[in-house]
This record gives structure tokens, C-alpha cells and sequence, in this order.
């Protein structure tokens, strides 16, 4: 059998064994058509999950996709959905998730009853390279460089258009094979006579491939002398614009950077470029409080989504911070107008129609009604603030803990007692407990003359709440044998999870690029302090996706700054991918933060996936495994 037979019967037989789980209906639709699918997830990563969103990514010519949220309709236990393909369709990919876990699908379209070679190349794109960022789905490298040569095969001319990730890929399939590959390339394009500035951005490349680091950087200062306005000059000076700390500084460097290549020219890209230049300043100038220049670089933007967000984001902090609240209230206040008058606006072509574009816009809508009402809680204006209150969690699609629970303190500021009560006592019970909405009720109680003491009323609504947390974490509950490692920590010392048999350990992967693995760690930190006395719960924070440079001394820095009392663990590198690391992938994590929850026997039973938005639902969660997983 010839190896493109082989290649088409490893296609058909894995797109029967998706097909058990989504049906569509076409396997090969034209492209232009209407798709509609069935999504049954029993039987994968998602199954017994509820809130499960889709995501469409549509693929054209390039690798390249657009994506947007596809409308889910449940019935029993099957979700249906339906979707418009264009013309230039040719594979598209539907990730199904909810908080925590991802599923994803792929399928092709055809053209004229055809298969395009563009179709091979970008599902050799998404198998071999990037998957796991849109679908979550596991890389099948060598499955994906087949694509990649199939798709060459029947039309040549798009090798030249995609070398780079097609090596790329060669490289992590054989390393030696991808080498000599690389290699080869790198000798033909030193012999052509007058490179292109893509000529020499693809040298470059392909040296970062090979971790040359000296031969990357002489041709980066070719490409600055030979063209100095080019796109990797821009790039670099971006970059020096970027890092800039002191506001003024920056502005400078902005002014050289926009008159030294010409950024207002009025062409979309460069105005895109100036839009970002903009928001960068708006911020600078709005951490170091001077509101003139933060409105005079915000109102340079034209794009009123745009804007809105960068009102918003700098008006949250001051929210958060209890400072410059009255400026703070003035653009809260207008990033909710602007979002208003874009729902007059022509719909994006992310969106498929007209509803869904109203509905994401309502979502926005509501995320930042929540940071208006909190500054107009910082102004005293209880009553409005309430309102606003209302309005955020009207258009928000799921429950969310801390905007709830600002309601209650709201609710209580206009002495809406009882209202107040309930609401803090059914949000506890429903598992989204915390000390504030605790110490609400505490007050709440003497208030309201509630019979009986706190203790005791609180015992039981605390009861409720551990048991409806232990039900639903029973349901998520694996039995997985735990890869073994042994790794040296902060200390120079050697780990390994042998070392802690009849005890239950809590891994914890991160990176310190990882925002939300740093807004996990507060509360990491209070339930290391909390089960500081019990010698049968251990945690472990494995460090891996780090740049290898400088990388402990950075660790270190960020572990000392913060106060933490973390076990720090270094991933290693793989020897022969150095930028993969070897424990992270023996656990199969595709997105950090990841706690694994690894009980006495060294087995693997409960895997958390990012963050849970509070402090407290960090430590609810660990409480509710160790009362699960280990022994009285």
C-alpha cells in the first residue's frame, strides 16, 4: 500500500471514531453549505459536565483561523448545533468545553466534490503543530507532516509559502532528519544574490530552530542595515516601545517610532498598529495617574469596542485599589455607553449574525456594569450601585461567585436585610461560600434577630455546602496510575513523589508568564497555611514552560518578592526538544494552570484545570479533596 492509500485509510478510520461522539451532517461537506451536528459528550473528557460552550474555527487558504461561538441546543442528553460555511471553507475545527476540559473535532469540506490541497495543509497544521491551542485536541505529529506532504504533493507551490512551519515539524518529528532539512535550506538561501527581507526573516527563523543564537543575531542586524524600515525593524522597535516603563520615556519612543515608519498613512494595518501604540500610552499615563494624558491617547482610538476596553481595564484597578475613583467612575461609565452605541454598529464578520453579536456585546456589557457599580459603591452611592449591580448579573450567561457576592454587600448598604441574607445563605449552600459572605451573615444574623447562635446555623449551612462540593467532585473523580518523576527543587534538593506514599499530594503546574497561575497562588498559600500541621497533605509546584535563560534566578526572585512557602520543583527540559519539558508532558497538561490531586497509592484522582476566580474556591476545593482522599 503507497503511502498516501495508507494516509487515506487512517483518515477514514479516525474520522469514524470521532463520528461516535459528533455527528455532521456531512463527513465532507461543499464549502458554501450549511452544516448542523449532533455533540453526544458521554464517553469523552466532557461527559456529566454541564455549561458546555462550542467554538467554531474556520479555515481558509492560510493556517490561520477565524473563530466564534456557536449556539448549543440541549435536548435530553445531545447538544445540536448548526453552522454557514463561505466558499473558501476548507476544514473547520469545533471545540466543545466547559471550565475545565476541552474536546475537539475537525472536519473537512470540499470543493466541487474535491478535496483541496489547502485542507491537507491546514489539518496537517492543526495535528502536527497547533491543535492543542484551538481544539485542545493531542498532536499527532507524524499524522500531521504526512498531511503537510500530501498537501505539497498535489499543489508544490504552497511548500515555498509554509517552509517554515513544515520544518518546524520535520524538526520535532526526527530531529536529525529536520536538521540536515534545515540545514539545506539555510545553504540555499545564502547563495541567493540580493535576499529579500522575507529571504533573510526565513534564515533567521530557521537558525532560532536550530537554537543558534549567534548566527540568529548576525542576520537580524543584516535585515536592520539592509532594511531599516521593514517589518522586522518595526518589530524590534516595537518591542524597545513595548518594555518601557516610564510613561514619558515611552511617549517618546512612540513618536519616533509612528514618524520613523510612517504610521500615519492612513492604511488599515498601520492604523491598527497606531490603535495599539495608543492603548499602550492610554495605560502608561493611567497607572501613574495623569488622567489628561490617559483621555488625550484613549481618544485617539476610533474603534468604540476598542476603547470600551481600555476604559475598562484601567478603570478596574482603581475599582479594586479604592483610588482615583472619580476618573475612575467617568470612563467606567463611558466604556458602558460605547458598548451601547456598537450595538448600532455593522456586525463583525467573527460574528455569524446580528443576535449573537448583541449577545456577546451584552456579556461585555456586564463585566463592565460590575466595575461601574463597584466605584459607585467607592462614591457612596449605594442605591445606584445595587442597580448597576442588577444590570451586570442580568447580562452575565453563568453564576459568578465575587459579582454576586458583591450584590449581598450592596444589598446590605441599602438595607435590604433579608434580601441580603438569602441570597448570601443560597450562594453559600450552592458551594460559592467565602469568609466575606460569611462574615455578612455573621452581621446578618444579629440584624435580622435570627434564632438560635451563628455557630450552630452556620455548621449546618456549611454542612450543605461540603456535601454538594463532595457530590459533584465524586462525579470528576479519575483513577489514573500518576507518572513517576524525581525533579530538584529551589533547594537544589532531589523530589520525588515516591517520597510521599500514604500521603495526598497536590501538583501544581505553573510558569511565572502564567497569569492566572499567579492569581491562583494567594490562595494556594492559605491552604498550605491551613494543612501546615497535617503531615498527610503535601504540595508541589512544578515550574515548567519556562524560558531555560535565567530562568531559577527568576523563580527564585518571584518566590522570595511574593512570600511564598512553596516546594518549588523544576520541570526538565526534554534532551531531545528542548522546548518541551518532560513531567508536564508525561501528565498530558495542555494549559497551565493544572492541579493534579494524587492520592496515598500514587494514583491520580482529580485533575483542576485554571483558575476559580477567588481565594476561597481555591481552598474549598483542596478542602473537599482531602476530605475525600485522605485518611481519618
Amino acid at each position: 500500500m503507497n503511502s498516501l492509500k495508507l494516509l487515506f485509510v487512517l483518515l477514514i478510520t479516525i474520522s469514524i471514531a470521532k463520528a461516535q461522539a459528533v455527528k455532521f451532517s456531512s463527513d465532507q461537506p461543499e464549502a458554501g453549505t450549511k452544516v448542523s451536528f449532533t455533540y453526544d459528550p458521554a464517553g469523552t473528557a466532557l461527559k456529566d459536565q454541564e455549561n458546555i460552550t462550542c467554538r467554531l474555527y474556520t479555515f481558509y487558504s492560510t493556517a490561520n483561523p477565524v473563530g466564534k461561538a456557536i449556539d448549543l441546543v440541549k435536548d435530553g442528553s445531545i447538544y445540536k448545533g448548526e453552522f454557514n460555511s463561505a466558499d473558501s471553507t476548507t476544514l473547520i475545527g469545533l471545540r466543545f468545553s466547559n471550565d475545565d476540559d476541552f474536546d475537539g473535532y475537525i472536519l473537512q469540506f470540499t470543493k466541487q466534490s474535491k478535496v483541496l490541497p489547502e485542507t491537507y495543509l491546514n489539518e496537517g497544521n492543526l495535528l502536527g503543530l497547533n491543535g492543542r491551542y484551538y481544539l485542545g485536541i493531542p498532536l499527532d505529529q507524524p499524522r500531521g507532516l504526512a498531511l503537510y506532504k500530501k498537501a505539497f504533493e498535489l499543489k508544490p507551490e504552497l511548500k515555498e509559502k509554509n517552509l517554515q512551519s513544515y520544518l518546524s515539524l520535520e524538526l520535532q518529528v526526527d530531529q536529525e532528519t529536520g536538521t540536515t532539512l534545515i540545514n539545506e535550506n539555510l545553504s540555499r538561501l545564502s547563495k541567493i544574490e540580493n535576499p529579500s527581507e522575507k529571504d533573510l526573516s526565513l534564515s533567521l527563523n530557521l537558525y532560532n530552530q536550530l537554537k543558534k543564537e549567534a548566527e540568529a543575531d548576525s542576520v537580524g542586524k543584516i535585515i536592520l542595515n539592509k532594511y531599516p524600515n521593514g517589518k522586522y525593524a518595526y518589530n524590534e522597535a516595537f518591542r524597545d516601545f513595548y518594555k518601557e516603563a516610564d510613561p514619558l520615556v515611552r511617549e517618546q519612543k512612540a513618536t519616533e517610532l509612528i514618524s520613523k515608519f510612517n504610521l500615519n498613512d492612513g492604511t488599515e494595518e498601520n492604523a491598527d498598529k497606531l490603535s495599539m501604540i495608543n492603548s499602550l500610552l492610554a495605560s502608561s499615563f493611567s497607572e501613574a495617574q495623569n488622567n489628561e494624558k490617559f483621555e488625550f491617547y484613549a481618544n485617539k482610538i476610533d474603534d468604540k469596542l476598542t476603547r470600551a476596553s481600555l476604559y475598562n481595564q484601567n478603570a478596574w484597578p482603581s475599582a479594586e485599589e479604592n483610588r482615583n475613583v472619580d476618573f475612575a467612575s467617568k470612563i467606567s461609565k463611558e466604556s458602558l455607553d460605547l458598548v451601547e452605541q456598537a450595538k448600532n454598529d455593522e456586525v463583525p464578520t467573527r460574528f455569524s449574525n446580528r443576535d449573537e453579536y448583541i449577545k456577546n456585546l451584552n456579556s461585555t456589557y456586564g463585566m463592565y456594569a460590575d466595575t461601574y457599580a463597584l466605584l459607585l459603591y467607592r462614591q457612596g452611592n449605594f442605591k445606584d450601585a445595587l442597580a448597576m449591580q442588577e444590570k451586570a448579573i442580568a447580562n452575565f450567561t453563568r453564576e459568578d461567585p465575587e459579582i454576586l457576592t458583591r450584590r449581598v454587600i450592596y444589598l446590605v448598604k441599602n438595607a435590604e436585610y433579608e434580601k441580603a441574607f438569602n441570597e448570601a445563605e443560597r450562594l453559600t449552600k450552592e458551594g460559592m461560600g467565602s469568609d466575606t459572605l460569611k462574615s455578612e451573615l455573621k452581621d446578618l444574623y444579629v440584624i435580622l434577630k435570627k434564632e438560635g447562635s451563628f455557630e450552630t446555623y452556620w455548621a449546618g449551612v456549611e454542612n450543605i455546602a461540603k456535601e454538594k462540593k463532595n457530590a459533584e467532585l465524586m462525579q470528576k473523580m479519575i483513577n489514573i496510575t500518576a507518572p513517576a518523576f524525581s525533579l530538584n527543587n529551589l533547594k537544589g534538593e532531589k523530589v520525588s513523589l515516591s517520597d510521599f506514599k500514604g500521603k495526598m499530594v497536590v501538583l501544581d503546574y505553573w510558569a511565572t508568564w502564567c497569569g492566572p497561575c499567579i492569581a491562583s497562588f494567594p490562595g494556594m498559600q492559605k491552604a498550605i497555611a491551613k494543612y501546615a500541621d497535617n503531615p498527610n497533605v503535601v504540595f508541589l509546584f512544578v515550574n515548567t514552560w519556562e524560558d531555560l535563560e535565567g530562568r531559577e534566578t527568576k523563580v527564585d526572585e518571584f518566590i522570595t518578592k511574593n512570600k511564598y512557602s512553596f516546594n518549588v520543583l523544576y520541570d526538565t527540559p526534554n534532551v531531545k526538544d528542548p522546548d518541551t519539558f518532560d513531567v508536564v508532558s508525561a501528565y498530558k497538561v495542555s494549559g497551565i494552570p493544572t492541579k493534579f490531586f494524587i492520592d496515598g497509592e500514587g494514583n491520580i484522582r482529580y485533575k483542576s484545570v485554571g483558575f476559580s476566580g477567588s481565594d476561597d474556591g481555591v481552598v474549598k476545593e483542596i478542602d473537599a479533596l482531602v476530605d475525600l482522599l485522605v485518611k481519618k
